[in-house]
């Protein structure tokens, strides 16, 4: 055993070479069984607070042996210390009788001020020659600043001038006179002449202060001083409680000591705490914080309790502990302050906590009603029996806050000290009133319904809450798994919730969703899947699959999600609805469980329930689609196609038999939905642009096509709109059967028919009308006609359909029409409008006339065999309509000679006509004239070129 072994953990803490292997063998000396040594140190603090100052790797090996050994902290009690005070004074017998009267006046006084302990008279008179309320304060004094039983028996029995024997020494004991005691003034003076004053830290700093401003005070009389010294020492251990320095235990100070307190106030020593009921020491300064308080509890004072409160933080949620527990769920409740006369909002389903709790701070006696609750999440309100409390500690709390917005109290540092300490007494008080107005055995406490308040049984703690959890959430599942079974998850969580909705959809057929050992994710598909029987083997299938749960508790959310999806048949459903519908009353789920359960039941009706992102159908349900949907559910909606039973059943594969669908689409959603609506949009996007534009079509293909084109949802385009755009009723969603399923196949069939044949009827026609111009049977003779041109020297234009007419390398005939087509409009008939064929039909007697007019030009010319020429086809046309064509030529050998010819012959008859442009046309008649009256073109046509080329009806080539 060592004693006072602080003195050597102060010298150690002080040595530069301090090593604790030494104390760190003899704590390993006490482990065994073969004779442990076991040591005993005996010090005033624990081993790291010596080594406060050291640096850290000092402290951490000091704390690392403080931890080999164990703490067994001792401390007296004050009726303990007070016990070995008694032993300390022996009195005089003559004195008892006066001792035992100043003790009974003095037992009443402290029993009055809450001092149990000293409220007999023995209990006084054990303590003489100390005066109460010094005994009352010594043990915590002595323990806080001294070093507990030396400090208290050196002030007792010390040599110290200021210990109690020299005080004593110097009072006179008179017959009758008041007894001497030793008071709270006489434990200040010695105090702070020895132990405090020189004592390190906190505490020290604080008596230090005080002790500042008694120092430099001036002019005090007795009284004053007794009663500053008193309240100093008090202030130190006496902070809140009975022990304090309030004016009716400044009473057993002094006699009348109100003047006194207001002159020690008026010289700015000491301040008042009307709150607490307290006075302090004061250090000073040109504001009155009295007055500051005071002033803004005036301002305050017109405000209503509720106005202040909502000054303030409001109050922290509450958990309905007993429903909690019961049902593996925390049900927690949010509280605020409110009126009776206020309708209540009912909360939101997305709100992230369970309920509400209304703490009526009002006079009346009544609840405040809700609007439209529905099926809300509960509403609690409290309605005390007693305000005055809390409204009492409620301004006062406000004003200490809003003389500290002062802007003169900013920059004084004293004023906002005093406030600042002012502020944390007002809280510690505020919140206990708060506790004791809202007490459960101190109000009445109501469920708010659409029906009025029902009154609930307040019990103990939350008792109450719980009983408004178990009327609204009586349909809540059981999830037993805290780190899933939450409002939020943590980031550990989420990634597990993650992983597991991956394994959903990825290996939904897989036993354990092919999951192996404990971590966080297999948990929670224990607790969410498993269990309750939402993922389990399928017989039929032999393999697992997601269906309705076993778990009778999470039956009432299963069916919940089948009305949603049920619901989502009219129209589409947004997935915040069905969150909603889960987190709200009778159900109650929390938010991060949801996005599993959800995610299970459409797995398990993914033959009927379809999935839409921003409006567009998702074929699949994917784990990169899934996170999207935990993160933004408002994006994403649901539809119930109704379409694996009943008359959509029958008219899907009435379809499929029609339109020879083959079963496919199996990892997708709506498969069978999907392969009727995949074959007719795949037929729809290979139509060309001719085809979706025409109005050369049968009206119901035409309203078939418009929509085909025009459809968004796959079931209202199957059982909506394409019926109706061939005549037939719609097929509704809850019928077993449709009697005219097999009519309706037909017609979709007979409209894509007309739909996906309309081009090439288009291109069979202009084949047609082409053969049909040109006065031929076949491809074969047009192409060569036109083949006999392509050496030939030919106009740009002309040319292009000539060689279209001549390309033989084409392998059938609608690529060679489509290519004439394309020449004749300047575009491809696939682009083509009714307009377009209208031009075709137009323009191609044109271009066949020109062509056949070539042929003969030219095949004419080759029967001639003449040398190199200048042909032309000339056209005669009479006035009663008659006609006559001939081929000319002029042979560029004597093309010179000629033209000399016909300049002296239009000189000649010029003179005459008195023109040349009459000249030319007098010529023109007369060679007319001939041709027609001849029938021979060939020698008149030879004359002239220049006259020929002057022919309005001349076609040149």
């Amino acid at each position: 055993m060592i004693d006072e072994f602080g003195k050597n953990l102060e010298a150690i803490s002080s040595s530069v070479d301090s090593d604790p292997y030494l104390l760190q063998q003899l704590a390993e000396a006490g482990q065994g069984s073969e004779i442990p040594i076991f040591t005993l140190t005996l010090q005033h603090l624990s081993f790291e607070d010596y080594f406060a100052t050291a640096g850290n790797l000092e402290h951490r090996e000091w704390a690392k042996v403080q931890g080999r050994f164990e703490d067994v902290p001792f401390a007296d009690s004050p009726a303990e210390t007070r016990a070995l005070i008694e032993t300390v004074f022996d009195v005089d017998d003559s004195l008892r009788g006066r001792i035992d009267s100043w003790a009974s006046g003095m037992a009443t006084a402290m029993g009055k001020l809450g001092l149990e302990d000293l409220s007999t008279r023995d209990a006084v008179a054990n303590c003489f020659p100390l005066h109460p309320l010094a005994a009352a304060i010594l043990p915590e004094l002595c323990s806080r600043y001294g070093q507990n039983e030396r400090t208290l028996f050196s002030f007792l029995a010390g040599s110290d001038a200021a210990a109690v024997p020299a005080v004593l020494a110097r009072q006179e004991l008179a017959d009758t006179d008041p007894l001497p005691v030793v008071g709270l003034s006489e434990v200040y003076d010695y105090f702070i002449e020895g132990e405090i004053a020189g004592s390190p830290g906190v505490n020290g700093s604080r008596w230090r202060e005080i002790a500042t401003c008694l120092r430099d005070a001036h002019g005090l009389s007795a009284q004053e001083w007794t009663l500053a010294k008193s309240i100093a020492i008090l202030n130190l251990v006496g902070a809140s409680g009975t022990i304090r320095a309030s004016k009716t235990l400044l009473g057993q100070v002094a006699k009348r000591p109100t003047p006194t307190l207001r002159k020690l106030e008026q010289r700015g020593l000491i301040t008042y705490r009307s709150f607490a009921d307290e006075y302090r020491i004061w250090q000073g300064s040109d504001l009155d914080v009295r007055t500051l308080v005071e002033g803004a509890s005036t301002s305050l004072a017109k405000l209503s309790l509720i106005e202040v409160l909502s000054r303030f933080d409001p109050p922290t949620p509450v958990i309905a502990a007993r429903h909690s527990a019961e049902h593996d769920t925390l049900r927690v409740f949010a509280r605020r302050y409110a009126t009776t006369s206020e309708v209540v909002k009912p909360l939101s389903p997305f709100s992230e906590v369970d309920g509400e709790l209304l703490l009526l701070v009002d006079s009346a006696s009544r609840c405040p009603t809700i609007a439209e609750a529905g099926l809300s999440k509960p509403i609690v309100a409290a309605l005390p029996t007693s305000l005055t409390a809390l409204d009492t500690t409620a301004r006062n709390l406000a004003a200490i806050h809003q003389a500290l917005e002062l802007p003169e109290v900013t920059n004084d540092w004293v004023v906002r000290s005093e406030l600042g300490e002012q502020l944390a007494q007002a809280e510690t008080l505020f919140h206990e009133a708060f506790i004791s107005t809202f007490d459960p055995q101190n109000c009445a406490w109501f469920l708010l319904t659409e029906d009025g308040a029902e009154p609930l049984t307040s019990g103990r703690g939350t008792a109450a809450l719980s009983a408004a959890a178990d009327r609204t959430y009586q349909s809540a599942p059981r999830v037993g798994n805290e780190m899933i079974n939450r409002t939020a998850l943590t980031s550990q969580g989420a990634k597990a919730r993650g992983m597991l909705l991956t394994g959903m959809i990825e290996r939904a057929s897989e036993v354990d969703l092919g999951f192996e050992g404990y971590g966080p994710e297999v948990a929670m598909y224990r607790a969410v899947l498993e269990r309750t029987g939402i993922h389990q083997v399928d017989s039929p299938k032999d393999a697992s699959a997601f269906s309705r749960p076993k778990d009778p508790s999470l039956l009432p959310a299963w069916k919940t999600m089948e009305d949603e999806f049920r619901r989502s048949r009219k129209r589409r459903v947004n997935l915040n609805d069905l969150y909603a519908a889960l987190m709200s009353p009778p159900i109650g789920m929390k938010a991060a469980v949801i996005p599993v359960v959800a995610t299970a039941g459409l797995l398990a009706f993914a033959d009927d329930v379809a999935i839409y992102e921003h409006g567009t159908f998702k074929p699949l349900l994917s784990p990169e689609l899934s996170e999207r949907m935990v993160r933004n559910p408002s994006h994403f909606e649901f539809k119930h196609f109704a379409n694996t039973t009943g008359a959509r059943r029958q008219v899907i594969d009435e379809l499929a038999a029609r339109l020879e669908v083959r079963p496919s689409f199996r990892q997708h959603r709506v498969a069978n939905v999907l392969a009727i609506v995949g074959h007719l949009v795949s037929q729809v996007n290979r139509l060309d642009n001719y085809t979706l534009r025409t109005r050369n079509l049968p009206e119901t293909a035409t309203k078939a096509r418009e929509a085909l084109v025009t459809a968004v949802e796959p079931d209202e385009l199957l059982f909506t709109a394409l019926p109706k755009a061939l005549g037939f009723r719609p097929v509704p969603a809850n019928t077993k059967t449709y009697t005219k399923a097999r009519d309706y196949a037909d017609s979709v069939g007979e409209a894509l028919e007309d739909l996906t044949g309309c081009f090439g009827n288009l291109l069979g026609d202009l084949y047609d009308l082409l053969l049909e111009e040109c006065g031929e049977s076949s491809r074969t003779a047009v192409v060569g006609q036109a083949a006999a041109l392509e050496n030939e020297v030919l106009d740009p234009n002309v040319r292009a359909f000539v060689f279209a007419l001549a390309n033989d390398s084409l392998h059938n005939d609608i690529d060679w029409i489509k290519a004439i087509a394309m020449v004749v409009t300047e575009k491809a008939p696939a682009e083509w409008t009714d307009d377009d064929l209208a031009r075709f039909r137009r323009v191609m007697p044109e271009h066949i006339a020109a062509f056949h007019r070539l042929v003969a030009l030219h095949a004419e010319r080759r029967a001639d065999g003449g040398g190199p020429f200048d042909a032309l086809r000339v056209t005669v046309t009479q006035a009663d309509g008659s006609e006559l064509a001939r081929l000319v030529g002029i042979d560029q050998s004597s093309r010179q000679m000629l033209e000399q010819v016909l300049d002296d012959a239009l000189d000649k008859l010029s003179e005459v006509t008195g023109s040349q442009r009459r000249a030319d046309h007098a010529l023109l008649a007369l060679l007319g004239e001939r041709m027609l009256s001849t029938g021979r073109s060939e020698e008149g046509a030879g004359t002239t070129e220049a006259g020929l080329q002057q022919v309005e009806e001349a076609q040149i080539a």
